[in-house]
């Protein structure tokens, strides 16, 4: 089956090397030049686990080609659209912009072309995006549906290639035999609905999973308060049958790198033009952006006179498996504890060189050990495996004061039973 895929940064990249792997012939459109040469020579946009061997593979079976020529996607029965969606730093999404970019492709687009839109925007969108297809050409009868993206960062090839089921919205049904052939080689799990409630759906998930986030952290800053486990409270609430093992409760860290926090506005801005109250979502929105504070409120507390002081921080990117810098929680308390007159000192495995505007707070360190090195303390910022080969002597030998910070208890095992470390993490009494 020959199909497009358009906008390749982290969503399209995977999915345009996998539809590849899975024998399709894919045509992988970006309109920035740059972008496509890089993916010619190999080199995909952001770092993703197995990512960079994917797309080698698929270009030398000759089953994936790039192009930055929008006339090249005329030969493409599908077409599926994976533009990110770029969202300012209070999480408001450029939707303008994705809408714009689709428009564009539609004269190019072969008669009774399916377009499937996987692009994170608002409900209503598709169907508004259908609209101008038929009003605009209406001789081209362009079919437009919905498959809700499902990807996770530092894990997004195996979610795609073996995903528990896939979410598609689709009005026409005379197109269900070519997405059934489609996706096929990933999972025959396909969970039909209309393109608006798919829409919805994809809102839903995200807003489901970031009320968990945030009911979490806010049940274990209770606990610190009153001597009570917060991972011991956890384990109680996924035993609980109702709520179930894989439940997204863990206490940690705040929710970062905009994608749950993109559909809570979505749904906030919802509300608002259809003059419904969203009590829940709004609360959301403060109480994650209080809890990303937790780290700086521990340091500010523990060291009290913060001017001259130096901090280790062990990690920059949002989570593990990434090379993302953007809307990181790290990034924003290593910039907190610069305005604190603190030194930072930072290691991540992923980062060589830091952007300008974050150089100048951050002393970028090669090893683990050498951003630890005289510190007075670490804050363990990002879940990166092999901070968890760091061993308490190691931590001794290296920090002026014992005081590891550690939001998500990510190296309690190696050292937080430890009596000759002060050991910080959410929800765990000190």
């Amino acid at each position: 089956m020959r199909v497009a895929v358009v906008g390749l940064w982290h969503l399209g990249s995977v999915y345009a090397a996998c539809l590849a792997k899975a024998g399709h012939d894919v045509l992988a459109y970006d309109p920035d030049h740059d972008t496509v040469n890089a993916l010619l020579k190999g080199q995909p946009p952001i770092f993703e686990p197995g990512l960079e061997a994917l797309l080698n593979e698929g270009q030398k079976a000759n089953r994936l080609h790039f192009s930055a020529n929008p006339k090249d996607l005329h030969d493409s029965n599908i077409v599926w659209v994976t533009f990110d969606t770029p969202v300012d730093n209070n999480d408001v999404a450029d939707v303008p912009l994705v809408i714009k970019e689709v428009e564009g492709l539609l004269p190019h687009l072969q008669d009774n072309a399916l377009v499937i839109m996987s692009s994170q925007v608002p409900v209503g969108t598709t169907n508004q995006l259908q609209a101008h297809a038929d009003t605009a050409f209406p001789n081209k009868h362009i079919t437009f549906a919905c498959m809700p993206e499902n990807l996770r960062l530092g894990k997004a090839i195996d979610v795609f290639t073996h995903p528990d089921r896939i979410v598609i919205g689709l009005d026409n049904p005379s197109y269900k035999p070519q997405l059934e052939t489609l996706l096929k080689p990933f999972t025959e799990k396909l969970i039909w609905m209309s393109v608006v409630s798919a829409e919805m759906t994809k809102h839903a998930i995200n807003a489901f999973l970031a009320v968990s986030v945030t009911f979490i952290n806010e049940i274990a800053a209770l606990c610190e308060t009153v001597g009570a486990n917060g991972r011991e409270v956890e384990m109680g609430l996924k035993s609980e049958e109702r709520i179930g093992p894989k439940a997204y409760l863990r206490p940690g860290d705040a929710i970062a790198g905009g994608t749950l926090m993109r559909d809570i506005h979505y749904l906030t801005q919802l509300g608002e033009a259809k003059n419904r109250d969203t009590f829940l979502m709004s609360a959301i929105v403060e109480s994650n952006h209080y809890h990303k504070q937790w780290s700086c409120r521990k340091v500010a507390s523990l060291l009290q006179n913060l001017q001259g002081k130096t901090i280790a921080m062990l990690g920059l990117t949002y989570k593990a498996g990434t090379d993302t810098l953007r809307r990181s929680t790290a990034i924003e308390t290593c910039e907190w504890l610069h305005q604190q007159g603190i030194t930072v000192q930072a290691f991540d495995p992923t980062i060589t060189a830091l952007p300008a505007p974050y150089s100048g707070f951050i002393q970028l360190q090669s090893s683990a050990k050498d951003a630890l090195a005289a510190a007075d303390a670490v804050v363990v910022s990002t879940e990166w495996p092999e901070f968890r080969d760091l061993t308490a002597d190691e931590f001794i030998a290296s920090l002026k004061r014992p005081l590891v910070i550690d939001p998500s208890g990510f190296i309690a095992k190696n050292i937080g039973a430890d009596a000759r470390i002060e050991y910080f993490s959410v929800g765990v009494p000190s």
